[in-house]
């Protein structure tokens, strides 16, 4: 196996290299390099190929040297991830590595599926799956290694299951692992899988993707979570900075330009809009620490992260309004509304800004002070989009009860369930359950850190605690807010995009499309 990796490496790194997509956001900024990406196409035109994929995947795809890889998972309570390669100018695959998951839930739209986005470099690719499972393949498509990290230390306890994708370094990769149970920020070694370093987090739910960065003369990990951002030595692992009080930065992830630093914020639960945009922060390295350049005033984030196209940053919030802000001094440019929500991170080139819409719609513009167009894309019709071919989503997990109410009767029946706060148990019954003294009420001691916030939001008598009446309406505001979640949440839906050479790689949950200016239309093009 080492001979066979040895070689690989060797000639992939003679090869004359393409410009890749390497990880999630390609590394934390979501820049392609390359100049001749399309501007314009249609479900009739530009679409190279489309190919339906084993299982279901929410990860974006990552690409190396004509190689496209994407993760996805299989089986009713995804028990199996995979690692996919496909070649990039025809879609044919290449190969695949299966591993059994360490932990499985229901396959469907309430947790994650195959969330996490690969990492690639020259040794080969790295997947991480909401099983707990990290493994490491080459190029040829041969199994490196694999760690349990459920197995090691503990299952995951997340309200719909892992987001946070790896980052990596030349040697190393770094996962971040953040929820109810003991959280930690894990340093492993790319060649063995060995740990490096490991760190311990506050217990909080979080989906947030670390960066690496070059900053004042020091490599730097960079994690915005749990209502703070910390900065950590990427070779000991040592906190050298960090910055609370933020709110709302469980799921954008942070962004550095070389020169500041952007930390996003989404509208979350419980939270006001006036503290979120405050979180939604660029920072300056200054004196060996980062200090606070400027706050929003309105702008916020979603399930995107903010890109910094020229002078100029932009952000996506949860109905797909677009906030432009001076990148130096903050000052609201201006928004506009795009004709749908971004699940995808926006993709930057030159002096062009693509964003992608969850529908299959994709807006481009100029960078500019003012709104300037350059075309709207649809990749299918919208009234009569591709549905799945052979993924059957699976029955069961639809409940938000207490952790571990899969059925949402209140009843735990194990730990780490797809369940969360919106079925029949729903918030209200997720809140009762830290009723530790059993009196009726929950204050702030009985609260786990991650639901500290709804006793700020719904504590109306302002008595330190949460008594029935206002646990009930919490439970009704937080139902409101999810209706229509189910049908919201179906197939397809554009999660993630790489750029690479003169293409886009898009992803749906069971289908990638190639778009490229030379294509034929797509009737003509493989499946």
């Amino acid at each position: 196996m080492a001979s066979s990796w040895l070689l690989t490496a060797a000639l992939l790194l003679s090869a004359t290299p393409d410009v890749d997509w390497t990880g999630f956001r390609n590394g934390g900024a979501s820049i392609a390099a390359q100049s001749q990406l399309p501007v314009t196409w249609s479900a009739a035109s530009g679409i190279a190929w489309q190919k339906e994929l084993p299982g279901y995947g929410q990860s974006t795809p990552v690409t190396w040297r004509g190689v496209v890889y994407i993760a996805a998972v299989e089986g009713p309570k995804k028990e199996k991830g995979l690692l996919v390669a496909l070649d990039a100018r025809t879609g044919a695959e290449r190969w695949r590595v299966g591993v059994d998951c360490s932990s499985g839930l229901p396959s469907n739209y309430m947790a994650a599926r195959a969330a996490p986005t690969p990492v690639v470099d020259s040794r080969g690719v790295y997947g991480f799956f909401e099983g707990g499972d990290i493994v490491a393949a080459t190029h040829g498509g041969e199994l490196l290694w694999r760690r349990s990290l459920v197995k090691e230390y503990g299952e995951f306890d997340n309200h719909h299951g892992l987001g946070s994708s790896p980052a990596q370094s030349d040697d190393a990769v770094f996962l971040h692992i953040q929820h109810r149970g003991p959280s930690y920020l894990l340093c492993l070694d790319k060649q063995t899988g060995k740990t490096r370093w490991k760190v311990e987090r506050k217990s909080t739910m979080s989906w947030s993707t670390p960066i690496v960065a070059q900053v004042g003369g020091k490599r730097l990990v960079i994690v915005s979570a749990g209502g703070e951002a910390d900065a950590y030595d990427v070779a000991s692992g040592e906190r050298i900075w960090t910055l609370g009080e933020m709110a709302g930065n469980a799921t954008p992830s942070p962004l550095f330009d070389g020169q500041r630093l952007f930390l996003g914020a989404a509208l979350s639960d419980f939270e006001t809009a006036s503290n979120v945009a405050q979180s939604n922060v660029c920072l300056v390295w200054e004196k060996d620490r980062f200090q606070v350049a400027w706050r929003a005033s309105r702008a916020m984030c979603d399930y995107a992260s903010p890109v910094v196209c020229g002078q100029f940053v932009y952000y996506v919030n949860r109905i797909g309004v677009v906030y432009c802000l001076d990148r130096d001094s903050g000052r609201e440019l201006f928004t506009q509304r795009l004709p749908g929500p971004c699940w995808a991170t926006p993709i930057v080139q030159g002096e062009r800004v693509y964003f992608f819409g969850k529908g299959g719609e994709a807006t481009v513009i100029r960078a500019s002070a003012k709104w300037d167009q350059l075309s709207q894309n649809s990749l299918w019709d919208p009234e009569n989009p591709p549905k799945p071919e052979s993924y059957v989503e699976a029955p069961g997990g639809h409940s938000h009860g207490p952790p571990g109410d899969v059925n949402g009767k209140g009843a735990s029946s194990g730990k780490g369930s797809a369940g969360g706060p919106g079925g029949p148990g729903g918030m209200a019954a997720m809140i009762l359950a830290n009723d530790k003294n059993k009196d009726g009420k929950v204050d702030a001691a009985e609260l786990p850190e991650s639901m500290k916030r709804l006793l700020k939001a719904g504590d109306a008598n302002q008595d330190g605690a949460l008594d029935a009446a206002e646990i009930a309406k919490l439970g009704e505001d937080f139902r409101k807010r999810r209706e229509g979640m189910q049908q919201q949440s179906r197939d397809p839906i554009l999660y993630g995009v790489a750029a690479a050479g003169d293409a886009f790689f898009v992803r749906t949950g069971t289908r990638l499309y190639c778009l490229r200016d030379s294509a034929s239309p797509a009737a003509g093009g493989g499946r």
